[in-house]
């Protein structure tokens, strides 16, 4: 359903969205790596199994390196951070704007808030 999503909301953008299940193709030209949170709340007994599935998708500077990523690219990440998802290198490196990331979230869902709750006269 998701992929299915994305292709028509691709479509109708009229821009090419690929999917990859090896990283380092995922990674090729990449501007910016994301990745996300990969056991999230409520997910606890998929744990085991998710690491398993995810074994080898760990964010590195070497991986982004040798899947030929662009040389300034920037590191994005929803939070919460685990360090098998992300190394320290690239997550406090100078890539990495998932902090400004967070922020930007908190300003967001502080207006939605206001703007759904504000008493209208």
């Amino acid at each position: 359903a998701v992929r299915m999503q994305a292709d028509a909301d691709a479509k109708a953008a009229n821009v090419q969205v690929e999917f990859f299940t090896d990283p380092k193709l995922a990674v090729k030209d990449a501007d910016i790596i994301v990745t996300d949170t990969w056991v999230s709340m409520g997910q606890e007994a998929e744990k085991a199994q998710r690491m398993s599935d995810f074994a080898g998708y760990q964010v590195s500077m070497q991986m982004a390196e040798s899947g030929g990523a662009k040389r300034d690219w920037t590191f994005m990440h929803c939070l919460p951070r685990k360090p098998e998802e992300v190394t320290d290198e690239v997550f406090y490196s100078d890539r990495s704007v998932v902090f400004q990331e967070a922020e930007n979230r908190k300003w967001t869902i502080l207006a939605a808030f206001a703007a759904l709750l504000a008493r209208r006269n």
